[in-house]
């Protein structure tokens, strides 16, 4: 009997490790698809520079200077939180 008592605790324990490892595995991936969009955000942003650049060169006017350091800034902040995304997915797998 005692070994058929620690065969089931043996189970529960392993169910329960699997069942925290495919919940882990769950976060990471949620995470990953945030840093996804959150790269997909950066592009989009340098594109806005990069458009910002070509229309002064084409109207010959002013650089809006004030509008792509503004730009430039949230790029900042959007990389700092693909860092803290990165270290929440460090300290899930470990």
């Amino acid at each position: 009997m005692d070994m058929f008592k620690n065969f089931g605790e043996k189970a529960k324990k392993t169910a329960q490790k699997v069942g925290e490892k495919s919940s882990d595995l769950v976060e990471v991936g949620k995470l990953k698809v945030q840093i996804s969009q959150i790269r997909d955000d950066i592009r989009r942003s340098k594109t806005e520079i990069g458009q910002y650049f070509y229309d002064t060169y084409i109207n010959q006017t002013d650089l809006p200077e004030d509008k792509i350091l503004l730009i430039c800034e949230a790029i900042e902040e959007k990389y700092q939180e693909i860092d803290e995304l990165n270290e929440k997915i460090e300290r899930i797998n470990n």
